[in-house]
Formats: C-alpha cells, structure tokens, sequence
C-alpha cells in the first residue's frame, strides 16, 4: 500500500487544492528554543526518503500551534538552535557531516558553511556574540577529537585539538558564566576543560570509566564548577570543575541531560533502561526520580528545558512534539498544527462514513469520529505496531477493527 506523507486531505471546493486534515504529529529529531523568548520554538521532522528537503516549523506560542516557515536545505537534521545573541540565526546539524546549515532568517531560508572536519553537535556561547562550537573530529593520520570553532555565527571556522590521541568529539558545552570556558567530551573517556576558548586544553577525567564515549555535557548556571555528563556506561557528575567525577547511580544510560536556565537546581534528562524515560533532579544532578506517569520516548527523542520556567521542559518523539508544565508530572501534547506523520493505511466504517481509522507509521492508531475534524489515539492493541492494514465492521452500531501487522 502507499505511503502517504499527509494523514488526510480532503478537496477543496473552491480550488481543487489539498488541505491537511490531521492528525497533528509525527517524528520531530530537531527542537530548540528561543533563549530570548521561550514562547518561541523550531522543530524539523524527519521525512527521508520521502521528501528531500525536510520543513521546518515554528510556534510562537509555546508549541500549541505551529506553521511552516522553510525547508531544510539538507536531507536531514538531528539539532536545530537558535542563536541566544541574534534571535533570527538558527543552526542545523546532521550528527556525522561536514556542514553546518544557517538561517539568518528564522529558518525561511538555509545556506552551509563548511566545517574543517566532521561534527557531531553544536553549541553556541552565551557569553560571546558570534561565537559557536562545534564537537567533533578532523583525520591527521587517524581520527582526532576536536573541537571547531566559529566567531562570525558560524560563517568560517578553525580547529582545536586537546591532543593527538585518537577518537572522536561527541559532546561540547559552553560555561554560561565564565566566558571562554569550554567543556569537549570525547570518547576513551575523556573531558576537556578550556578556559580560553579552545586555545589550551586540560585533560579532567578522573573518575570516568576508560571504555566511556561522552554523549552529552551540561554546565550548571548557578554553580559552573556542578558539571553533568551522559555516557554509554551511565551518567556522572562533577563539583570541581571536571577534575573529579562520580557516577550518579539513580541515572542510569543518559541520551540528553540539561540544567534548567531558569531554576540552576533543576536538571532534566532523558535516559534509557529497558525503554527510553524522562527523569528530573531538584538537588542539582546529584539524584533523580522518573515522575510518574511518564511518557512514551525512544532513543532519538529531543530535550529543551524552558529557559524562564524551571517547571517547563519539552520532549520530542516519532509521534510529536511533548509540553510538561510540571517538571514530568503530567505531559501535553505540544504539536497543534504539525501534520507531518506517515500513513500506513486509512480505513472507514460501513455504518458511517464520519468514522475514520488511521494507522500513523510508527506512532499507532488514530481515530476520528468527525471526519478527520479531530483525532484520539487509540490503544496500542498489537505486539510490534507497524499495521500494514485495517478492516472494519459495525456490530450493533459498534466497529470492530482488524489490522494485519508488519508487512501483511
């Protein structure tokens, strides 16, 4: 059956065009935030192979609704920032490439600007207009973590390397109190501490384990010497700056970590046991707890924390964009208007017409009792969730659905 990258569409009758009808969601693996304004957000789904250039959304309104402002300029994005200086810069990066792709219009329009190696994430500096980093590596015989390094908004670049030991650079975080101080996490276990901007490196990894590739790095606003890492062999912390680091055992498997900008106590994370889950710490990363009733992520999934609220945090996954105003107590949906999931196939009752099933790739069944004027999803009825089709039938007024799993 064909993949369609609209859920519904119905015919206008004024002038033949297709107009979206939902339902709203579908997999974001880019989201930001606006430093100078948190009401507004970009998010870019992922549609390769579909569609070559993926579009990029924004909201101005904390994520209730979003509209379309541009289309990526590449065939991918897993981050997108907003410059916390010049409000209309964005940046967007695909993890593993040699471009870095600017906006200087609030993503209306793309342009890249070549890396002098292959990146892995950027962060621009709070402290430092026009300054942005970039962690990766460079080959000078072999791999060689580095760190590029950008003062135009990210138009030209250099390179630091901390050594010529070999590896990669998968995690960089900027000091959001002393200017030029730099954090590069890298893989043998390695932390970097800068303080003047990638000029001179010292090497601060005691207590990381030697076999840990550093994925994530977070620097605490209120106490910069409170440093947070996430790792392959699970989280850890820092109270001096790098030199010292000691595994928070409550985190287990980190994908994102961040201190909140607006309440340097607060840190959320979004890690990995047997599912991928959302946790928060009140006592500054020392320890963590997973609120209940959590919400339904997986290991691509995106993490901002608000930078006015220490409540406010958003999470993305393959079904939307996610809103929680209560530090993971309770989740809202945060994706009005973004209608960007797959379908797999569509089916209508027999009985009436205005009850529509939908199975959405990748984020179950959606239903609509209105035709398609609004949409609930349904439970998750089969084991793997990929329906290749749906049947229905009415049974004294009441549907019965059958769906075939995976490829029928």
């Amino acid at each position: 059956m064909r993949v369609m990258m609209l859920m519904l569409v119905m015919m206008s009758r004024f002038n033949g065009a297709w107009v979206s009808i939902g339902p709203d969601g579908g997999n974001i693996q880019a989201l930001a935030i606006d430093p100078q304004g948190s009401a507004t957000l970009y998010a870019i789904p992922y549609e390769s192979p579909d569609l070559p250039n993926p579009r990029v959304f924004t909201s101005s309104d904390g994520g209730t609704t979003w509209s379309l402002v541009g289309r990526l300029a590449c065939s991918a994005a897993t981050s997108v920032e907003v410059d916390p200086h010049e409000r209309a810069i964005l940046y967007s990066f695909v993890r593993g490439s040699q471009w870095l792709w600017r906006s200087t219009n609030s993503g209306a329009t793309w342009s890249a600007a070549a890396l002098p190696g292959t990146g892995a994430l950027p962060e621009s500096d709070p402290l430092a207009p026009g300054r942005v980093y970039v962690a990766g590596y460079y080959r000078a015989g072999n791999r060689r973590a580095a760190l590029f390094i950008s003062t135009d908004y990210g138009l030209t670049w250099s390179v630091s390397t901390p050594d010529a030991a070999s590896g990669t650079a998968d995690a960089c975080a900027a000091d959001p109190v002393n200017s030029g101080t730099v954090y590069l996490g890298c893989t043998s276990g390695r932390v970097y501490r800068s303080t003047d901007a990638g000029g001179t490196w010292s090497l601060r990894n005691s207590g990381l384990p030697p076999e840990a590739s550093i994925q994530a790095l977070s620097v605490n606003s209120g106490n910069p010497s409170i440093v947070l890492a996430a790792t392959a062999w699970g989280s850890y912390r820092s109270t001096d700056a790098g030199t010292n680091w000691a595994p928070v055992a409550s985190l287990l498997l980190p994908l994102r970590i961040e201190f909140s900008p607006a309440i340097p106590s607060v840190a959320f994370a979004v890690g990995y046991t047997d599912s991928a889950q959302f946790s928060v710490s009140s006592d500054f990363g020392a320890s963590w707890s997973v609120p209940p009733p959590g919400i339904r992520l997986d290991i691509t999934s995106c993490l901002v924390a608000d930078p006015e609220s220490g409540d406010v945090a958003y999470v993305t996954s393959r079904s939307g964009v996610y809103k929680t105003l209560s530090r993971g107590a309770s989740w809202q949906t945060a994706h009005g208007g973004m209608r960007i999931a797959r379908i797999a196939t569509i089916a209508v009752s027999p009985e009436n017409g205005e009850r529509v099933y939908v199975e959405c790739a990748e984020n179950g069944v959606f239903r609509s009792s209105d035709g398609g004027g609004s949409w609930v999803r349904c439970g998750d009825f089969l084991s793997c969730g990929q329906i290749c089709g749906i049947g229905v039938a009415t049974v004294a007024h009441t549907d019965i659905l059958y769906a075939l799993e995976g490829k029928g």
